[in-house]
């Protein structure tokens, strides 16, 4: 869990809304510490969609999840793909 990322605005806003979707079942200082998928860290399908939901109200940011990719974020990469999609960058 170590070598983390710091703490920016999107990535402690993410891991809030992760934190939510699972319930508080993580605290968000273990989501900004860890380096692990949503899967790995016990988000669960329910958990997911709900982070879809959130991701969309939040930061306007759609996720298929149809895409195993989705399943394979990490905080860090999701802040980047919210963080992309706030400076009009195109998404992958």
């Amino acid at each position: 869990m170590s070598g983390a990322a710091p703490a920016t605005g999107t990535r402690a806003r993410l891991a809030g809304l992760i934190r939510e979707a699972m319930d508080g079942q993580i605290s968000t200082a273990e989501l900004l510490g860890s380096r692990a998928t949503l899967t790995e860290v016990g988000v669960t399908s329910l958990g997911l969609l709900r982070l879809a939901d959130a991701l969309e109200e939040e930061f306007g940011v759609e996720v298929d999840l149809a895409d195993p990719s989705f399943y394979r974020e990490t905080v860090d990469t999701l802040a980047a793909r919210v963080d992309a999609a706030d400076a009009g960058e195109p998404r992958e």
